[in-house]
């Protein structure tokens, strides 16, 4: 993949497990995860370890959830009843270990089983995904961030988030870029600015941060700091502007834990993190009914398997507030399938077409890129 960094980590190679579905009916589904150690916890091995330990074990014998034939669903912002009615699948290991990313693989590979059924199960062919992708910004080098907003804003992105914790040099540069370029915009509406620091600040300064960046035009502030649930909502309540949580934000028991100021935390809920497209769902119909803003992200380096999968979602749950993902031969070098998703001019999204998760994988590019790990029967 193109190189892209932040305060967390620096990235030049897309690092995913990929898990193939294979029935006995002669029908697949394919699935994809990208474990982070500092989101979830997990690694590429802690993954292998609970497929085949946790995972396979529950789903290898349990029918496929069929819907009667005149059954629709997947029209009008609803999935498909039969989705989430769906037995769950599990979110920790018997130790108490956190296993969304390995129950994401699992989760869109049935998924995209599932959606080769009748083909208004996959949302309205021709339906409209109002959302608007994101354009993420920041790096260690300034020069990089200003020709990227550059070309953003030339493609007619008009929100974006940047990324904080190089340094307090760099990231007021960088701030300094951005403003240049959208102030205006934001001023009359027509942009917004969010930052994200994926951890890198402390709880007693983060208020007074948090003030500084409301006097640029910033909406929301992502993840200042690497906490519990509670703790954020806590340091919420001390900013002047809202906080949203990403990594606090792995469970429903989190979500219990936001939802009495949300107002104060916005919320970003990712396939990968959150347990897969079923938990992802679940979480943004909670948020609406409770008046939550919230972002639906990606986790950089995702293929084309995850952004149909996004797709999938947005045509069922309508728009969140933000959007980040299929960002695909943008961020991507090459991608594992055909076609391979990314946004269009302004940040739109088109609904995918075909049946499952709108894709198809090249056994070709999952060849070259992929090593094949571990076969389960």
């Amino acid at each position: 993949m193109r190189s892209f960094e932040h305060a967390a980590a620096a990235r030049s190679t897309a690092e995913s497990v990929v898990v193939r579905l294979a029935y006995s009916d002669g029908t697949e589904g394919w699935g994809e995860t990208l474990p982070r150690a500092y989101v979830t916890g997990e690694t590429i091995d802690t993954v292998l370890q609970d497929l085949r330990e946790v995972l396979w074990p529950l789903v290898r014998s349990r029918p496929l959830p069929l819907p009667p034939p005149t059954q629709t669903g997947g029209v009008g912002g609803t999935p498909p009843p039969s989705l989430l009615g769906a037995p769950s699948l599990p979110m920790r290991s018997a130790e108490g270990r956190c296993i969304n990313a390995a129950a994401a693989a699992v989760d869109v590979a049935e998924v995209d089983r599932l959606l080769q059924e009748p083909a208004q199960w996959a949302g309205r062919p021709g339906g409209r995904i109002a959302a608007r992708v994101s354009g993420v910004l920041g790096s260690a080098d300034p020069a990089k961030t200003a020709k990227r907003v550059r070309l953003m804003r030339a493609y007619g992105l008009r929100d974006f988030k940047l990324k904080l914790g190089f340094g307090d040099d760099i990231d007021a540069e960088n701030l300094r870029i951005v403003t240049r370029r959208v102030g205006r915009a934001i001023a009359r509406g027509a942009c917004t600015l969010r930052v994200d620091v994926n951890g890198g600040w402390d709880a007693d300064t983060t208020p007074e941060r948090a003030d500084e960046l409301k006097a640029h035009g910033v909406c929301c502030i992502e993840q200042p700091v690497f906490c519990a649930a509670g703790e954020l909502l806590d340091l919420a309540r001390r900013c002047p502007v809202p906080l949203m949580a990403d990594e606090s934000l792995l469970s429903s028991v989190d979500a219990d834990t936001l939802l009495p100021d949300p107002q104060r935390v916005w919320w970003n809920v990712r396939i990968s993190k959150n347990g897969g497209m079923r938990a992802a769902v679940r979480l943004l119909e909670r948020a609406r009914e409770h008046g939550v803003l919230c972002s639906l992200g990606c986790m950089v380096g995702e293929s084309g398997l995850l952004s149909g999968a996004q797709r999938r979602v947005l045509q069922w749950v309508g728009s969140p507030r933000f959007v980040e993902g299929n960002y695909g031969r943008f961020l991507l070098a090459d991608d594992l399938t055909r076609p391979s998703p990314r946004f269009g001019y302004g940040g739109r999204l088109r609904p995918l077409r075909e049946g499952g998760l709108g894709v198809r994988v090249d056994a070709g590019k999952l060849a070259a890129y992929g090593t094949r790990v571990l076969d389960l029967e």
